[in-house]
């Protein structure tokens, strides 16, 4: 026995259950498939579980295999593929999506989200702009405050953000949810803890996804408050980003189940590495770091940094080469930091510990 699934008996898989059994009566049914695969994205995107990308994508594969699928086929697969980590599959795709239809909002802010990831941010604003004629004024501020904020604008960034949610009180929850965990973030780069709990605590109020989840679990484990942190995990095990979280605040505390935790998070490392899966390269960094090899978690956090270079990433690689002596591995960071102007006081003091090293 490999696992024990949860029992199928929430709405939410009762719900999907019947969306499946519709498609497989209507198997050429565009429409009805696309729903259902962004109904497996939202529930992936929320419970962090890996298994209904898969399931999203079977949904829509018979369209996939066109050689040139239908826009709505196109958008969901860059999504698939930016969730797998495969920026320059989700780019070509956004890209003919875009030559289609460049009116299509959601290819815009997701062409903006994986350039964002990947240190673009010329290109991310870039894709954020047509959001100001395209989508609502929310949304769009969302998208451009967030890049703002790492390309030395965060002070205006965090006030226009801000100012928007307060004019946008009856803006949908998952917008809402968006922005709060954006200006939650920014707070937290200048400093200002007490701001960025706040708006930590209003995105998780709005939905209970497993990004926020695992920011605001950073962001308190940051503040040495691991008995917060593990009461806000609560007993989900089943995303290896809130189990690494789960480690670290039983480290912490000592926890009595602390080893088994950590004996199961180095399995999972060691399955994913066995199916050929590099997605959670900057976590496995994380892991190294605190329960394991300092060489290890300097490769692995260079591997996850050619991929992905959001302020995380930036962090795990300081870290990891402060830890591992060689701070010219570090360069890549030190050089995105200075070019992009990014303010984040915690990165500025690793990034001076660094140079200092030399």
């Amino acid at each position: 026995m490999l696992e024990v699934l949860p029992a199928a008996s929430s709405a939410l898989a009762r719900e999907l259950a019947a969306e499946r059994r519709a498609l497989a009566g209507a198997p050429h049914d565009l429409a009805r498939a696309t729903a259902l695969a962004w109904r497996y994205v939202e529930a992936g995107r929320s419970d962090g579980d890996p298994r209904y990308a898969g399931l999203a994508e079977g949904a829509i594969a018979p369209w996939l295999a066109s050689a040139r699928p239908p826009a709505e086929a196109l958008l969901l697969r860059a999504t698939l593929r930016q969730n797998r980590h495969d920026f320059a599959g989700a780019e070509r795709d956004l890209a003919a999506l875009l030559a289609r239809d460049p009116r299509n909002a959601q290819a815009w802010l997701t062409r903006a989200i994986v350039a964002k990831v990947r240190g673009d941010f010329a290109l991310a604003q870039a894709s954020c702009v047509p959001l100001l004629r395209l989508a609502d004024v929310l949304s769009a501020t969302t998208c451009l405050a967030d890049v703002a904020s790492l390309s030395g604008r965060a002070a205006p960034a965090e006030r226009a953000l801000a100012a928007a949610l307060e004019r946008a009180p009856a803006a949908p929850a998952a917008q809402r949810q968006w922005a709060h965990v954006t200006l939650a973030e920014i707070r937290e780069r200048r400093g200002d803890a007490r701001g960025a709990e706040a708006s930590y605590q209003a995105a998780l109020a709005l939905a209970r996804d497993a990004y926020t989840v695992s920011a605001y679990a950073d962001f308190l484990l940051d503040a040495r408050r691991a008995s917060d942190a593990l009461a806000l995990l609560g007993d989900d095990r089943r995303a290896d980003g809130l189990l690494l979280r789960r480690a670290l605040a039983e480290r912490a505390l000592l926890a009595p189940g602390r080893q088994a935790t950590q004996r199961e998070l180095r399995a999972r490392f060691a399955a994913s590495r066995l199916r050929g899966e590099r997605l959670h390269a900057g976590e496995e960094a994380r892991f190294a770091l605190a329960f394991g090899d300092a060489r290890d978690a300097l490769c692995l956090a260079r591997e996850n940094f050619a991929l992905q270079r959001e302020p995380r990433d930036v962090r795990v690689l300081l870290e990891a080469a402060l830890a591992a002596r060689d701070a010219r591995a570090a360069q890549p960071a030190l050089e995105l930091l200075a070019t992009s102007r990014l303010e984040d006081a915690r990165l500025g003091a690793l990034a001076a510990r660094v140079r200092s090293s030399r």
